[in-house]
């Protein structure tokens, strides 16, 4: 069990002291040349631009094609929803086109996209 936490340590170091030398010393990333000919970028990022900006941009390319001013539809008890805000859980908040009325916590997959963005007018 000792070992275990002695290698995830010193593998997680390791890691660190590599994502220091790359931020420190390449502006654009770490260019690495594969055996093909084929370049490859190593970008290493701060936690919060991960936490922040990656992560979420990810997660919306593969969880679904759901984002911030998409309409969706249930095709029954809600109707249309205008979506404001999307969870990392997938759910989502938003307001009902016909009556204005906010919805907050709504699963996305309960849902299908009638279009595909409008301005949010928020007030």
């Amino acid at each position: 069990m000792r070992k275990a936490k002695m290698k995830k340590r010193i593998i997680n170091e390791i890691g660190c002291l590599i994502a220091r030398w790359i931020l420190h010393n390449c502006e654009d990333g770490l260019v690495i040349k594969r055996k093909g000919g084929a370049e490859q970028i190593i970008k290493v990022f701060s936690a919060q631009a991960y936490k922040n900006v990656i992560a979420p941009a990810v997660r919306r390319t593969v969880e679904g094609s759901f984002r911030t001013g998409d309409v969706v539809t249930d095709n029954g008890y809600y109707g249309e929803i205008v979506i404001t805000c999307m969870d990392y859980d997938g759910f989502f908040m938003g307001y009902g086109r016909k009556d204005g009325m906010v919805f907050k916590g709504l699963n996305t997959k309960k849902f299908k996209k009638v279009v595909g963005y409008v301005d949010l007018k928020i007030d």
